[in-house]
């Protein structure tokens, strides 16, 4: 019989959503003994998650979610920092200034940005407030007017470093972290980031170049492996 996408959409739903609701499925359908499923939730579709191995999602769900991977790997990297600046002189320089954090600031002393240059930083706030203003010189060439926020871009040499997509990076309040395909599950790991472009952004610790990453859907399956972890599905 051929299968309705509407059918597999809804079953897909039903299982990285709604976990944990039914009968639960024998050890021959989940395809593994219950013996390994100790401490273990399982969903009534076949769902499992099992501490240090992850989530074990079967085959017809993965293809109804879209999963997609890709693999970690090296690639040059330009960061992307953009700074709020307000103009508040236009003559005989055009001045802009903006504020900062002290930890924000100090790595800028060294930098070039695009279309300004960074003329000082006043650090006679930086006992009561950690703050410190950071004044550019624009080009003179665009029109400006007193009071005006210009955007000031930092040109950064492209370096080479282990980069993902950003799709598949998640961050929350407490960590961060993407799902590395594990022996055909998706294990949840806690990554370190670094520098971020438009499409990509470094990890500086937690992935080695060639490790498979999920990209999509992320969320989901953060929520499937939160239902069965921490009581939002029925436990078995």
């Amino acid at each position: 019989m051929k299968s309705n996408p509407w059918f597999l959409v809804s079953l897909a739903g039903a299982v990285l959503v709604f976990v944990g609701c039914g009968k639960p499925a024998s050890s021959e359908e989940a395809g593994h003994d219950h013996s390994e499923h100790a401490g273990a939730d399982e969903s009534a579709e076949g769902v499992t998650f099992k501490e240090g191995r992850g989530l074990q999602i079967p085959s017809n769900v993965v293809k109804a979610l879209n999963v997609l991977t890709v693999e970690a790997e090296e690639r040059p990297l330009s960061a992307e920092l953009q700074i709020t600046a307000q103009i508040f002189a236009l003559q005989p320089r055009v001045l802009a200034s903006s504020r900062l954090t002290v930890e924000q600031a100090e790595p800028l002393e060294k930098s070039a940005f695009t279309g300004a240059k960074l003329v000082s930083i006043d650090r006679a706030t930086i006992t009561a407030t950690r703050l410190v203003d950071l004044i550019f010189e624009l080009d003179a060439s665009s029109k400006h007017q007193l009071g005006d926020f210009v955007t000031i871009a930092l040109a950064v040499e492209p370096t080479t470093v282990l980069t993902v997509p950003r799709s598949a990076v998640l961050e929350g309040a407490a960590s961060t972290f993407v799902y590395v395909v594990n022996s055909g599950a998706y294990l949840r790991t806690p990554v370190t980031t670094g520098a971020r472009s438009a499409d990509f952004i470094e990890i500086t610790d937690g992935l080695y170049a060639g490790d498979v990453v999920v990209v999509t859907p992320v969320d989901q399956l953060w929520l499937s492996e939160l239902r069965l972890t921490k009581g939002g599905g029925h436990s078995h």
